[in-house]
């Protein structure tokens, strides 16, 4: 959602609500990324070591994780920009480069759980 209101952002007439919905949506994936961390930590307790299911628990984790500190990064880039301009050019790449690691992570997730079901 971040990414298709930072895109907007560029081209509306006034960006401020595009960037200050943008910047809370980044913030909510935040602090909801917290609880899916317990979910999964406690979800992954039952995975076998050394098992390809492990490994792609571990897989999963490291995209997640750098997702998290891409959009972390990006948060803090944000509230030193002001609202009332368009997002800057390396806010957008820090967003997309986000998205791109949680698409990686939810596939990996997805292939993740049918390998265990």
């Amino acid at each position: 959602m971040s990414l298709v209101l930072d895109f907007v952002s560029r081209t509306a007439a006034d960006p401020t609500p595009y960037v200050r919905g943008a910047t809370s949506s980044i913030g909510w994936g935040l602090l909801a990324a917290g609880a899916a961390v317990v979910a999964g930590f406690v979800d992954s307790m039952s995975i076998p070591a050394r098992t390809k299911a492990f490994r792609s628990a571990m897989v999963h984790f490291g995209l997640m994780t750098a997702a998290f500190i891409t959009f972390l990064t990006g948060y803090v880039l944000r509230k030193a920009e002001p609202l009332d301009r368009p997002v800057e050019v390396q806010t957008l790449a820090v967003s997309l480069i986000g998205v791109v690691l949680v698409l990686g992570g939810a596939v990996n997730g997805v292939l993740l759980a049918h390998r265990r079901a």
